[in-house]
């Protein structure tokens, strides 16, 4: 087995890569965790944080877009 580190690289790595992408970066998270065999409570915590992560990043980047859109003034 790979160590934990490695295992979050790879995954953090396949998350960013197909984030954007019109492609379930979800599904490839949980394909590329069978394949290392990154299974149990570990890997569904892991998954959950990293799309946090995701979702957070966006409503970052486009906070004012976010407001005004809302119909908030800044």
């Amino acid at each position: 087995m790979l160590p934990d580190w490695l295992i979050g690289l790879i995954m953090g790595l396949v998350e960013g890569l197909t984030e954007f992408l019109p492609v379930s970066s979800t599904g490839h998270m949980i394909l590329v965790a069978d394949l290392l065999n990154f299974t149990g409570t570990k890997a569904t915590v892991f998954e959950v944080v990293v799309q946090l992560g995701s979702i957070l990043a966006v409503v970052v980047v486009f906070w004012k877009r976010l407001w005004s859109v809302l119909g908030v003034k800044s």
